[in-house]
């Protein structure tokens, strides 16, 4: 998953914890029940995916893998050196220059290095054996740097293989995220719909479900405060409602006249002040990310 999947996917595990913590109050509900149930499957569907995601070459294989080319690397320079003073004597310009070789010579990408070790390699094969009749060169020897060039072939294409796969596995991810967003929006609509209002409402339940909807990597510990005093005297208003209109977040006052909205985006929001049997205020407030603000309320009896 990329980071923006990421933040969808943490909303979706605040939903289901959610749900799970009002599962007693959707009983009865049919068209809910059976929309929480094709949500969950779609989560399902996103686990599933991420199941099939292949693993990073570990820290052992990538060791593995250097320490082959160094190995690849030494043999061939040991070859080419005794090789090359045979080619010297053979006065072949071509030999001499496949065997002037050095360490310097398999500086580089791995892939390039590949085809550089081959090609000498394949020289070396080639006049084998006029090389083992002059030479101190063995049959093992060039056996082992055949052996060492499969074995670091073989370790580099395998963490070209799990890119491969993994490129397969992230294209699943788009259609399973498209059934999930589309189910959270079906839970949304149901929840709103059958508890905002009516012999069911349940104000506790859609503030829980709001703040469910919040992805909490975008919060900085954002908090907005507001204390409560009916204007004209130090009476603090316990039950008032400090509500942020764009994230319809709703916080009441305490004994003490406190209210608190906290762990929200930054921005800049219509913040309603109320009370019952007082007038309502409303103001315009920036919160930065990570912010703190206080406000002394005085609200007028009406």
């Amino acid at each position: 998953m990329d980071n923006h999947q990421n933040e969808k996917y943490s909303v979706f595990q605040q939903i289901l914890l959610f749900l799970a913590a009002y599962t007693d109050a959707f009983v009865g509900n049919t068209q809910l029940l059976a929309a929480i149930l094709k949500f969950k499957g779609f989560i399902d569907d996103i686990d599933a995916v991420s199941a099939k995601k292949q693993l990073k070459a570990s820290v052992p294989q990538t060791k593995m893998k250097d320490a082959a080319r160094k190995s690849l690397v030494a043999m061939l320079e040991a070859a080419c050196l005794l090789a090359l003073e045979w080619a010297k004597a053979q006065k072949d310009e071509q030999l001499i220059k496949d065997f002037t070789i050095n360490e310097t010579s398999f500086k580089g990408k791995i892939n390039q290095m590949l085809i550089l070790a081959n090609y000498t390699y394949g020289v070396l094969d080639t006049n084998k054996t006029a090389l083992i009749a002059a030479t101190s060169i063995t049959a093992p020897q060039l056996l082992a740097i055949e052996t060492e060039i499969e074995l670091l072939e073989t370790l580099q294409k395998a963490p070209a293989a799990a890119r491969s796969a993994q490129k397969t596995v992230t294209a699943l991810y788009k259609p399973a995220f498209l059934d999930a967003i589309a189910g959270k929006e079906t839970i949304i609509n149901l929840v709103k719909g059958a508890y905002t209002i009516g012999a069911k409402a349940n104000l506790e339940m859609i503030l829980d479900l709001e703040n469910a909807l919040v992805f909490g990597g975008n919060v900085q510990h954002t908090v907005l405060n507001a204390k409560f005093y009916t204007a004209g005297t130090t009476t603090r208003i316990e039950g008032a409602l400090i509500t942020i209109i764009e994230l319809k977040r709703v916080g009441v006052s305490n004994i003490y006249g406190d209210a608190y909205i906290k762990e929200f985006k930054p921005g800049t929001y219509h913040v309603t002040f109320s009370a019952l049997d007082h007038i309502s205020q409303t103001r315009i407030i920036p919160i930065p990310a990570g912010g703190k603000i206080s406000e002394i309320i005085m609200l007028v009896g009406s």
